[in-house]
């Protein structure tokens, strides 16, 4: 399995927060590394793409190559309102009719565009990783 990760970065970083982008991503990849699953993990590389003067349409693709080749979405939610990259990411994901699993520190979100494009709702990014163990891993 070939996990994305989506959820907001660049506000994160701006306000001095990015570690809100990174905490629940590590628990994720620590799971999914133990469990012989795939991540795409933009924060990992996310300062040193920031330092670079690549092009909007290469990061744009970039997204496009990693939600063409993996099998399922997890979202932090939280803030997305100021993430329209994650707001892209999650309509790609309903474009292609693929899994995806939200969570976030405010429960549902508040717009049926975000809630069309998610599977399932979870608590907490272990709530996830006990869904994707039920669910997918098998």
């Amino acid at each position: 399995m070939f996990i994305y990760e989506a959820g907001t970065l660049t506000y994160y970083f701006k306000k001095n927060k990015f570690h809100n982008s990174t905490i629940w991503r590590e628990k994720l990849d620590n799971w999914a590394n133990d469990a012989d699953c795939d991540t795409f993990n933009p924060a990992k590389n996310f300062v040193i793409e920031k330092n670079h003067t690549y092009s909007d349409k290469l990061v744009v693709d970039q997204n496009d190559y990693y939600i063409n080749n993996s099998d399922i979405c997890v979202v932090c939610i939280d803030d997305i309102d100021q993430s329209p990259g994650t707001i892209y990411e999650l309509t790609r994901f309903k474009e292609q009719r693929k899994p995806v699993i939200a969570f976030g520190s405010q429960g549902k979100h508040w717009s049926p565009h975000i809630n069309s494009c998610i599977s399932e709702y979870c608590d907490t990014i272990e709530d996830v990783i006990d869904l994707l163990m039920n669910m997918f891993d098998q």
